[in-house]
């Protein structure tokens, strides 16, 4: 009689040892295809920074020596230079008065 009991609990542990090791096996499948995936995507990622990198580095001025360079042209970009940041701090400006504006309403 204890035969079969003991035969009824190896064969239930045997089938429930066979579906975790089957979900298991499933599991392990899908984090290989996830991992496979993120690695396809971080190589994407990879190659976009290093090209917006290059651009970045393509759009900066030169800081080169400019000892011998024609002083029209370095005045010209001194000037153009002069510009941009006039036209930064009025925007900036325009930005803070809409902030304080708000404040001041806030406040009142």
């Amino acid at each position: 009689m204890w035969f079969w009991v003991w035969t009824v609990l190896v064969v239930g542990t045997l089938v429930g040892a066979f579906f975790l090791a089957r979900r298991l096996w499933r599991s392990v499948r899908g984090l290989g295809r996830e991992l496979s995936r993120a690695s396809e995507v971080a190589a994407r990622m990879g190659a976009r920074a290093d090209e917006l990198s290059r651009a970045l580095e393509e759009a900066q001025p030169s800081t080169a020596p400019t000892l011998f360079e024609d002083p029209v042209v370095l005045q010209e970009r001194v000037d153009v230079l002069r510009a941009r940041r006039v036209d930064r701090r009025a925007d900036r400006r325009r930005r803070d008065e809409l902030v304080w504006s708000r404040w001041r309403r806030f406040n009142a």
